[in-house]
C-alpha cells in the first residue's frame, strides 16, 4: 500500500475551459483540456473601502470589502495539434465573435487535488515567445467575469489517453481509441460522436468503422460518462479519407 502525502505538484493541477457567455455555465462535456500547461496561478483580490470614523478602536484605520478580482494566469508549450486547444483559444481571444459579445469570455475549470475553482473570466492578455534557440511558448492573463466558484473535489473522470487524428484511404479500418478512469473506480459507458451527433452503437472505449468512404471524413469525439462522477467529452479527432 502507497504512503499517503497531502502534497502534490503542479503536473497534478489540470486546466479546462469553454468558450461562452458569463450568464450560462457550460455543461460538463463542452470543457477542453488545455494542454501542454506548465504554470497555472489562481489569486483573489478585494477592493476596500475606508470606514474609519472617529471612534474606530484604537485610532485603528478599519475597512470593509466591497468587490473582489478573480484572475487566472498560465504559460505553455505551443504545439500545432488540435488536441492542446490552445490554438483554439489563442484565436477566440484575438477575434472573439458575436457570440459572446464581440468580448473574450471564457469560462475556466481548475482541478487539483485540493479544490476546484470554475466560473466565467475574461481573457485580458494573450502572449506568444518564440525565441530562436529555445521551444516557443504562449501565455496567458484573465480577470473574472461573474461568480468564481471554488469547491471541495468530487468525484471526476480524467480522460488519460486521448483519440489521435487519422489519415486513412477509402477502404481502410477506422480505430480510435479513448482511455479514461473515475476517481472513485466507477464504472465507465461510452457513446462516439461524428461531428456532435450520436453514431449509432458505438459504446465502446474503442470505434470501429470499416471500409471507410469519404462520408467518414469528420470530427470524432467520445463523451465518457460514469453514475457518480458525471461525463466528461475527449478531445476531437480529425478523420480524413482519400481515394485510393
Amino acid at each position: 500500500m502507497a504512503c499517503e502525502s497531502g502534497a502534490f505538484t503542479g503536473r497534478d493541477v489540470v486546466v479546462y475551459y469553454a468558450i461562452g457567455c458569463p450568464e450560462v455555465q457550460p455543461a460538463a462535456n463542452q470543457y477542453r483540456r488545455l494542454g501542454m500547461m506548465r504554470g497555472k496561478t489562481t489569486g483573489v483580490e478585494w477592493d476596500t473601502a475606508d470606514a474609519t470614523a472617529d471612534q474606530s478602536a484604537a485610532y485603528t484605520q478599519e475597512n470593509l470589502v466591497t468587490y473582489k478580482n478573480v484572475s487566472f494566469s498560465g504559460d505553455g508549450v505551443t504545439r500545432k495539434e488540435d488536441a492542446y486547444a490552445q490554438n483554439a483559444l489563442k484565436r477566440h481571444v484575438y477575434n472573439p465573435p458575436a457570440a459572446t459579445s464581440s468580448q473574450p469570455y471564457v469560462w475556466f475549470k481548475i482541478i487539483s487535488p485540493n479544490d476546484i475553482t470554475e466560473g466565467p473570466f475574461l481573457v485580458t492578455s494573450w502572449e506568444d515567445e518564440s525565441p530562436h534557440d529555445d521551444v516557443a511558448t504562449w501565455s496567458l492573463e484573465a480577470s473574472s467575469a461573474g461568480l468564481v466558484d471554488v469547491r471541495d473535489v468530487g468525484e471526476v473522470i480524467t480522460v488519460t489517453s486521448q483519440p489521435v487524428d487519422k489519415a486513412l484511404t477509402e477502404g481502410q479500418t477506422l480505430t480510435l481509441t479513448v482511455a479514461a478512469a473515475a476517481t472513485d473506480n466507477s464504472p465507465l459507458t461510452y457513446q462516439w460522436q461524428k461531428d456532435g451527433s450520436d453514431i449509432t452503437g458505438a459504446t465502446s472505449a474503442t470505434y470501429t468503422k470499416a471500409n471507410v468512404a469519404e462520408a467518414d471524413e469528420g470530427s470524432y469525439a467520445c463523451i465518457v460518462s460514469s453514475p457518480t462522477a458525471g461525463s466528461v467529452t475527449s478531445n476531437p479527432a480529425t478523420v480524413t479519407v482519400s481515394a485510393d
